[in-house]
């Protein structure tokens, strides 16, 4: 049984690590193109021969903050799952060793922990885009 959990521990620590990396590229990604965009939409006015009015700037900086929230967010929680992979193989170490039970179960919880977050972070950022395009 112990051999079952920490393999098991194994292969949630790899997914961790993958989701990690798609959440700290993804949150860069994030936080770069929002940095980016106001910059783009002045350029883009000036060669069509407009200017940008003060209520379409005061959006694009509620998007650059927004974005700049959103993607730290997110690079956060891909450092969080980035210790954890890292926990849950110490853990299933452990596991196969027969040794440091308490250790084990905070790998255990961890590993549920995650998902949970994972869960929270995605409905939060669809509820905030969903309440922010309501309230235009």
């Amino acid at each position: 049984m112990r051999t079952a959990s920490g393999v098991i521990l194994i292969i949630v620590a790899v997914i961790f690590f993958f989701g990690s990396l798609g959440y700290l590229l993804g949150g860069a990604l994030v936080t770069g193109v929002s940095q980016l965009k106001p910059e783009i939409a002045e350029e883009s006015a000036k060669e069509e021969g407009k200017e940008l009015t003060a209520e379409e700037r005061k959006e694009l900086e509620d998007l650059q903050a927004v974005g700049t929230v959103m993607g730290s967010g997110a690079m956060a929680f891909g450092i969080f799952l980035l210790v954890s992979a890292g926990i849950l193989i110490a853990g299933a170490v452990f596991l196969f060793q027969g040794r440091k039970p308490g250790f084990i179960y905070v790998a255990g919880l961890l590993a549920i922990l995650g998902p949970v977050i994972a869960y929270f972070i995605t409905n939060l950022s669809r509820n905030f885009i969903v309440i922010r395009v309501v309230l235009q």
